[in-house]
């Protein structure tokens, strides 16, 4: 009868136990399609605001080329030229995160260098470099399939970001790691402000704004970059939605000796597909760069 008695009672919890499982899932799926809702609304919007941007754009220009158009005027209508493209700017950012987490992957091709696509991407920066009283510093190489033009991309995000907030004199780090399980890191290290712990989960939230630390509108290598996200709270998001576009993750640590954010890439043709999930960023500690390095002076 006590055997009895437990079969029953263990069945009772399995049945109890397969009920609760079937309510996470159920939850989970709900979630899921809700996200997917916002993804499809945030991609539509931006989609339909494209044209009468544009539209106002080139009126605005057209406007400002004609002869008998006064000097406080022409101001005006520059400074709001100024505006729209940056609403262009914004709309375009949002466009392609939502195409991102909706499932688009990288385009991969073979880069065989992407130190020398760090170059590339330098180059572009030399001036906001040189006039920070920086130096910048490629450590380490590696090659893979991957889309070259986002990669480009997320570097171009983070090496402005660096840049704005690095401390004057100091010299900024573009570390390229490479591992035999084809998994590439690469990341760029400034000295500057220590971002809180609580806030590095959130870095790559979408318009993520904080009071304080390297996040925020003062100390920070968290938002914007040049082009439409500048200072918007999207350039790590867009880090963010490369990185899993490559099947991989992006990453932050910052303690009194450095701030490091980058991302992990899959090397090769074959990685994971990208996914909307998103897990919460996280960091190791990374071991020495490569000897191999080139130094940008000041």
């Amino acid at each position: 009868m006590t055997v009895l008695s437990s079969l029953r009672s263990a069945g009772g919890l399995l049945r109890a136990l397969r009920q609760r499982v079937d309510q996470l899932t159920a939850m989970l799926e709900r979630q899921r399609r809700s996200q997917a809702q916002v993804e499809a609304f945030s991609a539509n919007v931006a989609h339909e605001l494209r044209t009468p941007l544009a539209t106002l754009i080139t009126g605005t220009e057209l406007t400002m080329r004609e002869a008998d158009l006064g000097p406080e005027a022409k101001d005006r209508l520059g400074a709001n030229l100024e505006e729209l493209r940056r609403m262009q700017g914004i709309v375009g950012d949002m466009l392609f995160l939502s195409r991102a987490y909706g499932g688009h992957r990288a385009r991969r091709q073979r880069v065989d260098s992407l130190a020398a696509l760090v170059a590339e991407v330098v180059d572009y920066h030399d001036a906001a470099i040189e006039e920070a009283g920086l130096s910048l510093r490629v450590e380490g190489e590696a090659a893979g399939d991957f889309d070259a033009a986002l990669l480009k991309r997320a570097l171009s995000n983070l090496i402005a970001n660096a840049t704005r907030y690095a401390a004057a004199g100091s010299v900024l780090r573009v570390g390229i790691e490479g591992a035999r399980s084809g998994q590439v890191r690469v990341w760029v290290a400034n000295t500057g402000p220590v971002i809180p712990a609580k806030r590095l989960p959130r870095l790559f939230d979408r318009f993520y704004r904080a009071d304080g630390g390297q996040d925020a509108q003062p100390p920070a290598a968290a938002t914007g970059a040049s082009g439409g996200d500048d200072h918007l709270g999207l350039g790590l998001s867009i880090v963010d939605a490369i990185a899993r576009m490559h099947g991989g993750a992006p990453f932050a640590r910052s303690d009194e000796r450095e701030t490091r954010i980058g991302l992990t890439l899959s090397g090769g043709a074959s990685g994971r597909a990208y996914t909307a999930r998103r897990s919460p960023p996280s960091d190791t500690t990374l071991s020495p760069a490569a000897p191999a390095s080139t130094t940008l002076p000041p």
